[in-house]
């Protein structure tokens, strides 16, 4: 009795036909939850290459998706497309603009919308952590001193200065915790919203970044009696409950 065929076989290739080929095989792998080595040899068994290009016998290919000119286009005429065109690259129409630097980082960014948000997610809740250090505010006779211009004159020369008291730096570092902090929120429940649209195509390690947020607001509110999994302070932090701070 022959082998039944994996049903993640036609929608690996699916993917990586939809992406024209740009999808990465580990970012499919990812995706199905499944090895990358698996992805790689259904692609070469099933030619998956040679049916992108229009070269496999009987493929079934849209005109819209066949590489090369289209009805009608001229850019074969008078000796084909001009020097320097950049038609075939996977980012031509940004390689004419953004700077190399600007490239690279496009390149590796995640291709997966839910990566893509869990990585800000990520940034921001560094960015309120690493605020603790930056906007620490040691006391009431923590005064900061910051010269901010100075002038000169035939009777002499000035300076301007500005003075923040603690409880105006403490002040302004609340509210903008307070703002980060919602912000952050706000990317976690849509994180988890994308999440459940997209629930058969996730990966079993998108599905368990919000479950272990979920795991860690149980314990905060002393809702978790029987999961004993250490506590990464990640929801703490989400509500500003950051006991530590960093000494300047």
């Amino acid at each position: 009795m022959a082998r039944q065929r994996s049903p993640n076989r036609e929608k690996a290739k699916k993917l990586y036909l939809q992406s024209n080929g740009a999808m990465k095989l580990i970012d499919i792998a990812a995706k199905l939850d499944i090895k990358d080595s698996q992805v790689r040899k259904w692609k070469s068994q099933d030619k998956w290459d040679a049916e992108l290009k229009g070269t496999l016998p009987n493929a079934k290919r849209s005109v819209t998706n066949r590489k090369g000119g289209q009805p009608g286009n001229k850019n074969a005429l008078d000796g084909g497309a001009p020097p320097e065109n950049k038609n075939a690259e996977k980012h031509g129409f940004f390689s004419k603009w953004l700077p190399k630097e600007t490239l690279e980082i496009i390149n590796q960014m995640p291709k997966d919308p839910l990566d893509v948000l869990w990585d800000q997610i990520q940034i921001a809740y560094a960015a309120i952590v690493r605020a603790q250090q930056i906007m620490y505010v040691r006391d009431q006779q923590d005064v900061t001193k910051s010269k901010i211009g100075e002038g000169y004159s035939d009777t002499g020369s000035s300076e301007k200065w500005e003075v923040q008291q603690a409880w105006d730096k403490q002040g302004n570092f609340l509210k903008a915790q307070a703002r980060a902090q919602s912000e952050l929120r706000s990317m976690i429940k849509q994180y988890d919203e994308l999440l459940h649209k997209n629930w058969d195509l996730a990966t079993e390690e998108q599905k368990a970044r919000i479950e272990n947020i979920k795991a860690n607001t149980a314990k905060i509110k002393g809702e978790d009696t029987e999961n004993n999994n250490e506590d990464d302070g990640f929801m703490e932090a989400l509500e500003g409950k950051v006991d530590e701070v960093w000494q300047e």
